[in-house]
């Protein structure tokens, strides 16, 4: 796990965002997204003003504890997804992409999302897949669910 502290107007780094496709249910379509690099962000002055700059992104965007399944149950507005072959493109309300890239994934996890039209998005502070599954039963990552269009 990589860190990097900055001023965001300084840029950031990329981010190397992996998705893993991962089928918690029959008819539940999930994809945990890890990523190696912590950004933190620092005013002018070197005081820490945000410990992770892209779980903050997601809360601004809809994303919620899992520890709160009420609130990502169902579809976020405005999230959308789109499965074509091995690519995923995922845009968020605003338009922009969340992810654009490749997703391997089984004959039974994509049966599931054709069936439920929908897809349930992971992640975490920290961690690789196995990882962030086990701070997603603990409450600890954050969700959000999306339509397959």
């Amino acid at each position: 796990m990589f860190e990097y502290v900055g001023r965001v107007e300084d840029g950031l780094p990329v981010l190397d965002v992996q998705a893993h496709a991962w089928l918690p249910g029959p008819r539940m379509a999930a994809i945990i997204y890890t990523h190696p690099v912590t950004i933190q962000a620092v005013d002018d002055t070197g005081a820490l003003t945000d410990r992770n700059v892209l779980l903050s992104r997601a809360r601004d965007l809809g994303w919620v504890s899992t520890a709160d399944y009420g609130g990502w149950a169902a579809p976020c507005p405005g999230w959308q997804a789109r499965l074509a072959d091995g690519h995923l493109l995922v845009l968020q309300p605003d338009g922009a992409a969340w992810y654009d890239g490749t997703l391997p994934a089984s004959a039974d996890w994509r049966a599931a999302v054709r069936e439920s039209g929908m897809l349930y998005h992971f992640t975490a502070a920290t961690g690789d897949a196995e990882t962030v599954a086990e701070q997603i039963a603990s409450g600890h990552a954050l969700a959000v669910v999306s339509t397959v269009v």
